[in-house]
């Protein structure tokens, strides 16, 4: 299986993946510059065993809540971008259909449309929610369950050395739990970095034992996840509260805890995604809406300093209203388009010409 992963083929075509997007940067754009050694160093190193993974950027965002992300060097990206292309897809062959995240023909959008087929077929729901998921996976549980997949010792060792780099710089709270003594969680290795390739498919798989447990055992029919984001539908509210409490139980076991939780009347609304599921529509959510015309502000103002072209707005104002075309959002755009000044608003007093030239003011 390392000789799949090593291929130059394979190498070569990792770093294409991982160049998309970001060839104006100095480190991508120096390493693309002697890419042919680059790929035949990488090859080497690989067979070889020798290979280790480099120090990450780090840096902190608060979009909402604050992480830190882990940016791996782009090297260590192709080496990333190369093994998903061998592992991924066995990995993917365990998870059920209804998880949505990291997933080809699937993702936001697709997980956002079947919840609210079931939202709306259903009298209650529960959002369950990981916290701190990619801090406090455990790499002992991690490394098991990828061995189930990766029969190539020398693929799983590389699986392991960078799941063991990850968890240097991004390891979370230490948590006990049933069955731990005093030192058990000091004794376990925990921790994935957020911005890896490897860490989303790896914490994938996961909670799939979780999705298992929802699926195959409770019979949970109306049941789905987004990588971290549990949601599960009924129409009795004593059913569905020993299911959320099965399923918890079954994430203690992959040693992950919930935040707080509770049954709730789809009626009242169902967030998920950056979205509110309602009986007889779809909103973006006011958390989600004020981040991106933030964001949006700040492009349109880096166009009016001549730091960013017009062609490179229309670009990002496009992939955000096509976003929220998921919602029922045509009254949202035309109002974030005149926030912009790119719209007349019809709701400015009539006087709105009073500050322009006659040349302006005239139709």
């Amino acid at each position: 299986m390392i000789e799949e992963v090593a291929s130059l083929r394979n190498l070569w075509s990792a770093a294409r993946r991982a160049a998309r997007g970001k060839r104006h940067r100095r480190s991508v754009a120096a390493v693309l510059l002697e890419l042919e050694s680059v790929v035949l160093d990488l090859e080497r190193r690989l067979l070889a065993g020798t290979w280790l993974p480099g120090e990450p950027g780090l840096h902190e965002v608060r979009d909402p809540k604050r992480r830190l992300i882990a940016a791996a060097p782009f090297r260590d990206r192709i080496v990333h971008q190369a093994l998903c292309a061998v592992v991924a897809p066995r990995l993917d062959g365990h998870l059920i259909a209804h998880s949505y995240a990291c997933r080809t023909g699937l993702g936001t959008h697709a997980a956002l449309a079947r919840a609210k087929v079931w939202a709306r077929g259903h009298r209650y729901f529960v959002h369950l929610d990981v916290a701190k998921f990619f801090p406090t996976v455990d790499h002992a549980i991690l490394l098991a369950q990828l061995a189930r997949h990766v029969p190539c010792g020398r693929t799983l060792n590389l699986c392991a050395r960078i799941v063991a780099a990850g968890g240097a710089v991004s390891a979370g709270p230490r948590r006990h739990f049933p069955g731990d003594d005093l030192f058990t969680p000091h004794a376990r290795p925990i921790g994935l970095p957020i911005g890896n390739l490897t860490s989303q498919h790896f914490a994938n798989r996961y909670l799939s034992p979780v999705d298992h447990r929802a699926k195959d055992r409770l019979r949970v029919r109306a049941y789905l996840r987004y990588m971290d984001d549990l949601l599960l539908f009924g129409d009795d509210r004593a059913t569905l509260e020993g299911q959320a409490r099965a399923v918890e139980e079954a994430c203690w076991r992959q040693r992950l805890r919930l935040h707080p939780w509770q049954v709730r009347a789809t009626r009242e609304g169902v967030n998920f995604l950056g979205f509110r599921i309602l009986e007889d529509q779809v909103r973006v959510r006011r958390t989600s809406v004020a981040r991106a015309e933030k964001r949006l502000a700040a492009l349109a103002r880096a166009v009016r300093e001549g730091r960013l072209s017009e062609e490179a707005f229309a670009l990002s104002l496009r992939s955000t209203f096509a976003h929220w075309r998921h919602a029922d959002s045509w009254r949202l755009c035309g109002r974030t388009l005149a926030r912009l000044g790119k719209l007349y608003d019809p709701s400015e007093p009539e006087d709105w010409r009073a500050g322009l030239t006659d040349d302006q003011a005239t139709p």
